[in-house]
């Protein structure tokens, strides 16, 4: 009987993804938005605080690992019908350095999951205990599958993945969850770190997204010719963004409601945006700062671009699982 042997040349490149995500920008953007807008809005949703989060999805990514290393895969309902999850032993040290958050910090909101029932601790050792399934979990992976589906749609027919269906792809992650997900916490952890550096805290990283959000989807009511224009390259996007002259921007309150963050952090998370130059007012609204020659603009525009650089290796990778 012969069997398909595996080739290097036969794999997905980098350069594929590429091409494919230039073409397509304007879908892939808002595809890419779409999921971390929810993915953000559910994670604090969960635990009203997005750094307590992080130590959570660090912690199972963890566990994820060793099971990527073990070749050991997990479907959807098992790995989520479990009555705990264990974790490989780990310090507090060891979260600090990998995390950047202070020791304090760390070890505060670990005893704040202890006292809520979230984990169980016991020196090095922890056990996550409430890893019961909710639809917003499901949720993640249908929102990473349209964006997958989209790439799938545009391959060479000889990646064989052209005719897969969103559907399809889909059960494809929840059969081997655990697999998939493991590359989609290493994207997401670093994602959120280096948003983090920028923005000094990941809820001001999130308050500051929605805002941009809203420019995005403002871009919807150019005509065809000037959203072609808007959407060419990848390289000139944030600043398409900033020449956006008659997009309305977001007032605290609707941030709120948007995030589910309190509307007196929002009020001082923006504060703090408007002092740095991220955002600035405009009749009692806010905006992103469209001063294209600023500090803050040339360093969004690196963020923007390092961000979408990894989320192109993710999707190589991910599609790469999905031919194999």
């Amino acid at each position: 009987m012969n069997k398909q042997i595996f080739r290097i040349s036969n794999q997905i490149s980098i350069e594929e993804i590429n091409s494919i995500y230039e073409k397509n920008l304007k879908n892939a953007l808002f595809e890419f938005f779409n999921l971390e807008s929810e993915w953000f809005y559910n994670a604090y949703g969960e635990y009203k605080d997005l750094e307590k989060y992080l130590i959570l999805v660090y912690l199972i990514h963890r566990t994820l690992e060793t099971y990527d290393k073990h070749f050991y895969k997990v479907n959807f309902q098992k790995f989520y019908s479990n009555s705990h999850i264990e974790i490989e032993k780990i310090s507090i040290v060891d979260i600090v350095k990998e995390l950047s958050i202070s020791k304090e910090t760390v070890r505060r909101k670990l005893n704040q999951l202890s006292a809520s029932g979230v984990l169980t601790r016991k020196l090095k050792s922890i056990r996550i205990n409430k890893v019961n399934y909710n639809p917003k979990l499901e949720r993640n992976v249908y929102n990473l599958s349209k964006l997958l589906h989209l790439f799938c749609k545009n391959l060479k027919k000889d990646h064989n993945l052209t005719t897969l269906t969103r559907e399809e792809i889909e059960k494809k992650i929840l059969l081997n969850y655990t697999q998939y997900w493991n590359l989609f916490f290493k994207f997401q952890i670093q994602y959120i770190l280096r948003s983090k550096n920028v923005f000094s805290s990941i809820d001001t990283f999130y308050i500051f997204g929605l805002c941009a959000l809203n420019e995005v989807w403002n871009s919807k009511k150019l005509n065809e010719i000037k959203k072609s224009k808007f959407f060419e390259k990848s390289e000139t996007f944030i600043e398409n963004v900033t020449k956006l002259k008659d997009s309305k921007g977001l007032n605290p309150t609707t941030i709120s409601e948007l995030s589910g963050i309190p509307r007196a952090t929002v009020i001082r998370k923006i504060n703090f945006l408007v002092k740095k130059k991220f955002l600035h007012k405009v009749n009692q609204l806010y905006k992103i700062n469209n001063k294209q020659n600023s500090k803050n603009f040339k360093l969004l525009n690196e963020h923007f671009f390092i961000n979408q650089q990894q989320l192109r290796n993710l999707l190589k990778d991910i599609l790469n699982l999905l031919k194999n």
